[in-house]
């Protein structure tokens, strides 16, 4: 039976979406970032935890060193430092366009642009820094260098992140859509798995919660269904020339042949990339990395400029006959890959579900209190309305009880609040005590603040919160001191606990610009000859401090 009137109109704006109207990007053409052959390490709006990928990743042929060029003319709106993200980062506006660009994981900046970063470095006496620029100050023309490829901050190897934003909006837009011409594709995304779920009210292969999944060799195996269901499938693109692995720009599902389901992600906003995570079947991401897309659209509907579909992308398998399914993925060079599968109707009595814990309400603000916890789940934190466990149990510090708040299957857009009472406050400086949260064996610090007997905190993700105190201070190992003769000034700096918050070095008593390699622990500083004498020796002082107070001084001499 074919989906009518409602559906249809979803259908005929669906069929249309690879016939999209003209973009920007039909017409401008971006410069070359880099002087070598274009090959990607990673695409678009890749799925990742927690967040959508903002640009693509050219390869740098495994190594760093590669000039890295403007893709326009425009000029240097943004540099930022840091141990972690982009690392080295420049931001390039490009007013006639109304673009900007940004160039990630640099191993250094142009020399123009290095001058002034590292002039407020020395005058802020900070490694990680973020400036902005006027117009007319760091002017820069098309193909003009402003860096050097590396491997900065929160990076798996060697290569070059470039973002192309619209510059009105911040909005990240497709990169590949600038290159597309300069980059060879003819291979189609490839099937990995295929599974359908049951909704509330539906059944799987008589179960009401576990999901029928179907292997490649398995894919013309019909699943068995009753009442609603939703259906998902994992799929990566691939390219020409590499072995990688991409997200899919394109998605399709239709049903008896009318469109139910239409997924592009060509642009988004950073204020809703956390939503990433409605995208997917998020309890298998976050116990085994699988990324399985489906179709089920949440109440709050946080991507509706990227997802389309029908029912919230729910099936209402009310019939006992065949409904045939298929999905349709698409890249940005027109390789495009099909694949069937196929729901029977099986009548089936379905059991009421029966939910534990205390139900929570996307749309509204939820308290939970009791004597020694305190939990608010603010308005549009949840996606859906969903039931809550909250449990408190007896920790092994004696500090306070360990409180158990939802579990990690439940991902969450925003914090929620959590304070928890001390039940023993025996300790003069209350920065000692530090909040863990523990999620199966990984274990993290959260940020938290101490007022009479209460810790208070805001975690990103449910978990089980326990209170402890953190009185190790960070360790500070100098590496390879024999080679400091050379130049280059080395420790790797560490904390087992409540995590570095500031670190600061000093050479013959004055303020060094040590760089931190957020990845490696490790801190480095290369004597620079304008401000050292070489041929002496020199001291060296190194203060690392953690997010409770606890601090750490290594003092040394070394010849150089």
């Amino acid at each position: 039976m074919k989906l009518i009137l409602t559906l249809l109109t979803l259908s005929i704006a669906a069929s249309s979406v690879f016939a999209r109207e003209p973009r920007r990007s039909d017409t401008v053409r971006l410069a070359s970032p880099l002087d070598i052959p274009f090959y990607l390490a990673g695409n678009f709006a890749e799925l990742r935890r927690n967040h959508f990928h903002s640009g693509i990743d050219f390869k740098t042929q495994g190594r760093t060193g590669f000039s890295v060029r403007s893709a326009a003319e425009g000029y240097v709106s943004r540099v930022s430092v840091s141990p972690w993200g982009f690392g080295r980062a420049v931001y390039v506006t490009h007013p006639a366009l109304g673009l900007t660009t940004v160039y990630g994981h640099l191993q250094a900046f142009s020399p123009t642009i290095d001058n002034r970063v590292r002039d407020e470095q020395y005058s802020r006496e900070t490694f990680s820094i973020d400036l902005n620029f006027a117009p007319d100050e760091i002017p820069v023309n098309r193909g003009e260098i402003i860096g050097i490829s590396g491997n900065a901050g929160s990076s798996g190897g060697p290569h070059l992140h470039m973002d192309v934003r619209d510059t009105a909006t911040e909005n990240p837009l497709d990169p590949l859509e600038y290159y597309r011409d300069r980059i060879s594709d003819n291979i189609a995304p490839q099937v990995r798995q295929l599974a359908l779920f049951p909704a509330e009210g539906g059944v799987v292969e008589n179960s009401t919660s576990a999901p029928k999944l179907l292997s490649p060799e398995t894919f013309s195996t019909p699943i068995h269904a009753w009442g609603r269901v939703y259906p998902g499938i994992k799929a990566y693109d691939r390219m020409t020339g590499t072995s990688n692995i991409y997200g899919i720009k394109y998605l399709t599902l239709t049903v008896d042949g009318d469109t139910i389901y239409n997924r592009v992600i060509d642009r988004f906003s950073f204020d809703t990339t956390k939503a990433i995570n409605t995208l997917v079947h998020y309890p298998e991401t976050v116990t085994s990395g699988s990324w399985i897309m489906t179709t089920r659209i949440p109440a709050s509907n946080p991507l509706p400029d990227i997802v389309k579909a029908y029912n919230n992308g729910i099936i209402d398998i009310n019939e006992e006959r065949p409904y045939n399914l298929e999905w349709i993925m698409r890249d940005e060079h027109g390789n495009v890959e099909r694949q069937s599968m196929t729901i029977i109707g099986k009548r089936t009595i379905i059991p009421a579900e029966i939910a534990s814990g205390q139900l929570a309400y996307w749309d509204t603000d939820n308290s939970f209190d009791a004597e020694d916890y305190s939990v608010t789940i603010p308005e549009n934190a949840l996606y859906d309305n969903a039931f809550i466990d909250i449990d408190a149990t007896t920790s092994t510090d004696g500090i306070s009880r360990s409180i158990t708040v939802g579990n990690q299957s439940i991902p969450l857009d925003r914090n929620f609040e959590l304070s928890i009472k001390l039940l023993s406050d025996t300790i003069s400086d209350k920065n000692k005590y530090c909040l863990i949260r523990t999620n199966g064996k990984r274990r993290s610090a959260i940020a938290s603040s101490y007022a009479d007997g209460w810790l208070y905190a805001s975690p990103d993700a449910f978990g089980t919160f326990t209170v402890t105190t953190d009185t190790t201070p960070p360790k500070i190992t100098p590496i390879n001191q024999k080679s400091w003769r050379k130049g280059t000034v080395k420790f790797r700096i560490t904390d087992d606990l409540s995590g570095i918050k500031t670190f600061r070095g000093k050479i013959d008593g004055n303020f060094a610009l040590f760089e931190l390699d957020g990845k490696t622990s490790t801190l480095s500083f290369s004597m620079d000859r304008t401000r050292f004498k070489s041929g002496k020796t020199h001291t060296v002082e190194i203060t690392v401090t953690d997010d409770c107070g606890n601090t750490t001084i290594h003092s040394g001499k070394f010849i150089w």
